[in-house]
């Protein structure tokens, strides 16, 4: 197994290229499906993070009640309430990757979204929050999950007690052997796992382990999940593999928890906070990367 820690010199070199001559379309396109009725928050911090990390283009598919809240917030991005399976496949058509899971609930039409896009192929997907919890309730999505890792990139966030749903073990056996449970289940799904706690590990298929060195516990409010999802799905649209993806997203997510902590307080910080921090947190990498360059 290799273990190592991401530093910031090692997330410079990660981060996705800037070119001169480019345009929306060459920083991926994301496809984001999120917040069920009188749940648009998840969609709006999902989307926001997705945004601020560079990302060229986003559509979001949500509650036709969730179209203005996520306007008034992210005017960028498109919108559709349009769950049709033909409106599902052409939008999977358009984008370079898929997030599916902040907000969607656990109902029937929450499983048929899910479904489409773990039939689908060509299109790398992370899944979180609800769509990890419909998983682990539904055998043959688990297997319909193993099959899609098996041909496309494959991204799971679950925070401890989603894991303990998916694999069966106690939280507490989770938070004793967080390096065992991510490294033993991300190979078993084939799937990249970003296992969620105070110290957040990303585990890959191959014994691959990443474990990261940032966040507070400032970052333990409602909606910064949904802001990691984000980050990390956009960075996987943009190209990046998906081990990269993840640990990137969880590195840059938590250094962005470090900057809102700052400003306003581990006790005052909210998960918008964290959202809004990420141009900052991305913007002083790329001075040291410029630096670097010039020297």
């Amino acid at each position: 197994m290799k273990k190592w820690i991401l530093k910031r010199q090692e997330i410079i070199k990660l981060l996705p290229e800037r070119k001169d001559d480019s345009n929306k379309g060459t920083y991926g396109k994301l496809l984001i499906i999120a917040g069920r009725h009188e749940c648009a928050g998840a969609a709006i911090l999902s989307t926001l993070a997705a945004m601020r990390c560079g990302l060229g283009m986003v559509k979001v598919i949500s509650d036709k009640g969730n179209f203005q809240p996520l306007m008034s917030i992210v005017p960028e991005a498109l919108f559709s309430s349009d769950t049709s399976a033909d409106s599902i496949l052409k939008s999977l058509s358009w984008a370079d990757a898929a997030l599916i899971g902040p907000g969607i609930g656990m109902d029937e039409k929450a499983e048929e979204l899910l479904l489409a896009l773990l039939k689908s192929r060509g299109i790398p997907l992370a899944v979180d929050a609800d769509g990890l919890n419909l998983i682990s309730q539904d055998h043959t999505l688990l297997l319909l999950l193993k099959e899609k890792a098996r041909t496309d990139p494959v991204i799971l966030t679950p925070h401890l007690m989603e894991m303990s749903r998916l694999c069966g073990k106690t939280i507490s056996w989770l938070k004793e052997h967080r390096e065992e449970a991510a490294t033993e289940y991300s190979r078993q799904y084939g799937a990249v796992i970003a296992l969620k706690d105070a110290i957040t590990v990303t585990a890959a298929p191959d014994g691959e382990l990443i474990i990261n060195t940032t966040g507070n516990n400032g970052m333990s409010t409602a909606g910064s999940g949904d802001v990691l999802s984000g980050v990390i799905a956009s960075f996987l649209a943009q190209g990046c593999k998906a081990l990269e993806a993840a640990g990137l997203g969880v590195y840059i997510h938590g250094a962005a928890g470090d900057m809102a902590a700052a400003r306003y307080g581990v006790r005052g910080m909210k998960a918008l906070d964290i959202a809004e921090s990420l141009a900052t947190v991305l913007m002083q990498c790329d001075r040291i990367k410029d630096k670097e360059k010039e020297a």
